[in-house]
């Protein structure tokens, strides 16, 4: 079922809830929630919320509204009981908390935290939430556990016992779900490394959480004797995760480096050179087989993270590994550019490796040396921005790929960037463009040359250019009349980065929402992932006026990608209230 809404309903609705709220009167309001209209229902819903603890007078009102066949008025009725604060709701909200609709069991859910509902069927109504397939549901059932903070001996085994769940896809969305509350997650966690089916699950949140989930290092250590070797796994990833904390189990993980299981083998190299303990080198050096690619690399990395003053081995192994980033075996491929991001060489370690592999390499094997590259941030600029001054077209090209991966930390690099975009190499402009929204605000002085780029003839230097002044947001404010203009485009591509750049840029006015919402809209059915999700969140950032795209965005839930139909949902909820 999709939830009816429209502009034209948003503006009366508020209307009316600003025309009750202002006589106060709570017996009319609980009237109008089973007499009125739907817009008037609605309203009074609204209205009552706002009147916060003196409504109480309507709860029974609203607690029969939970079962209305109307899903806009259950959801607003559950989110009126919530903010009223009056316990005795409790047992009206759990029903809904398993409503067909998302909205309605997220907000049903969200009540039941503010409530304060320790009692054991509400708490387990709200962990039921950590695997419900909507991520607006997961989320609103983390924050209740938060707010409840319930005694951990009845929430445990509500945990325990959906992680042990015969789908592995209910599980895999709850640990998503419980990996987001963080360090207060981590005793449930610990609880279900006792319990044989929950433990491979647990490692996998704790996993997530990484140096967070400090607190479990000892639990985590004793199922490295687990008789399966996925679980074993598992646990020497999250043991890796959590990183140097977890040095207490280097012991066990030393011996698991005999394991008969490779993977298993495999994970304790890896989770030994994460913790970087050098007690473990030696067991690690005996461990290495050059013969095995794969755990020669692991090897060479874990031992060089062992000895991080040792120059020349770190100059060793940044060259080995380097080599292997054209390897055939893309996993074997990404794992060494991995591997190099996280020694984290200076520059002039890694350039010579890395020109020596670059010569000839192939765009795959470019883009993974660009990776390794752009993980040493702020260290790589001196490098990056003398590339800016190359002659070699492709060496500047290579150096924008890398800044533009940086992100903020290469605002170092803006004076050079704004000589390539006053250029005339339209694809170096366009590309200088595109790093200069990478970098977002601090490229401010770049806006001059972007506001120039949206009158260039090139129609890929314009819409690039709006884009890097929208990354630079209200520090873009100077690009507005001229961004104002391209909404009249006939270039429909241009329009809508103009309107999306004024969003991001701000202040929102109406005009600019009436233009911004049809071609928002539209834009959630490009061929181009990210013009769709970009559309989304625009829509999103817009809430209650951008109703009309409801449709069009409750379609985007379908969308192929998840990337889309999350950006959708969380808009569909911000316009929702």
């Amino acid at each position: 079922m999709r939830l009816a809404s429209c502009a034209g309903y948003v503006v009366i609705a508020l209307g009316l809830a600003a025309s009750v709220a202002s006589a106060a009167d709570v017996k009319q309001l609980a009237a109008a929630l089973g007499t009125g209209s739907p817009a008037e229902r609605h309203a009074a819903a609204d209205a009552l919320a706002d009147q916060g603890i003196a409504a109480q007078e309507a709860i029974p009102q609203l607690m029969t509204a939970l079962a209305s066949s109307d899903a806009e008025l259950r959801w607003r009725a559950a989110r009126a009981l919530g903010i009223i604060g009056d316990a005795k709701a409790v047992p009206a909200l759990r029903k809904p908390a398993s409503d067909m609709e998302p909205l309605v069991r997220a907000q049903s859910i969200f009540a039941l935290g503010r409530l304060k509902a320790d009692d054991k069927d509400s708490l387990a109504a709200i962990v039921a939430g950590l695997a419900d397939k909507e991520a607006q549901v997961r989320h609103a059932a983390v924050r209740s556990l938060a707010m409840i903070k319930a005694d951990r001996k009845v929430t445990i085994p509500l945990v325990v016992k959906l992680l042990e769940d015969s789908d592995p896809n209910v599980a895999a969305r709850a640990l998503s779900a419980i990996a987001e509350g963080g360090a207060e997650s981590v005793p449930a966690l610990n609880a279900a490394l006792m319990h044989p089916e929950a433990r491979y699950w647990a490692c996998l949140a704790l996993s997530e959480m990484g140096p967070q989930a400090k607190d479990a290092v000892a639990g985590l250590k004793n199922v490295l004797a687990d008789e399966r070797p996925q679980v074993r796994m598992q646990a020497a990833i999250a043991l890796a995760e959590i990183g140097p904390a977890s040095k207490p189990a280097v012991p066990e993980l030393t011996k698991l480096l005999g394991d008969k299981f490779e993977s298993v083998r495999n994970s304790a190299v890896f989770a030994l050179g994460r913790i970087g303990d050098k007690t473990a080198a030696d067991a690690v050096a005996k461990a290495d087989k050059p013969s095995d690619s794969y755990l020669h690399m692991l090897c060479t990395w874990a031992l060089a993270r062992m000895n991080p003053d040792d120059k020349q081995r770190q100059k060793a192994a940044v060259e080995e590994l380097a080599s292997k980033l054209g390897d055939k075996d893309r996993d074997a491929a990404q794992m060494a550019a991995r591997a190099i991001a996280e020694l984290e060489p200076p520059a002039e370690v890694i350039r010579p490796a890395m020109e020596k592999v670059m010569a000839g390499a192939d765009a795959e094997t470019a883009d993974r040396i660009i990776n390794a590259y752009a993980s040493l941030g702020a260290r790589i600029l001196p490098l990056a921005i003398q590339a800016l001054q190359d002659a070699l077209p492709t060496r500047r090209e290579r150096a924008m790929r890398v800044l533009a991966r940086v992100g903020p930390e290469a605002a170092p690099a803006v004076p050079d960037l704004v000589g390539i975009i006053q250029g005339n190499d339209l694809k170096q402009k366009a590309e200088a463009l595109y790093v200069v929204g990478a970098i977002g605000p601090a490229a401010s002085a770049a806006v001059p040359a972007a506001v120039a780029s949206l009158a260039d003839a090139d129609a890929q230097v314009q819409q690039t250019a709006a884009y890097a002044l929208g990354k630079m947001g209200p520090a873009a404010k100077g690009a507005v009349p001229a961004l104002q203009r391209l909404t009249a485009s006939s270039d429909e591509l241009l329009r809508l980065a103009a309107v999306w750049a004024l969003l991001q840029i701000g202040p929102m006015s109406d005009e600019l929402v009436k233009t911004a919402v049809p071609l928002l809209s539209g834009a959630l059915t490009s061929p181009r992932e990210m013009v769709r999700i970009e559309a989304a969140m625009s829509l999103g950032q817009i809430g209650k006026p951008a109703a009309a795209a409801l449709p069009a965005l409750e379609k985007s839930r379908q969308d192929p990608s998840s990337s889309v139909r999350g950006a959708a949902a969380e808009a569909i909820g911000k316009i929702k209230g």
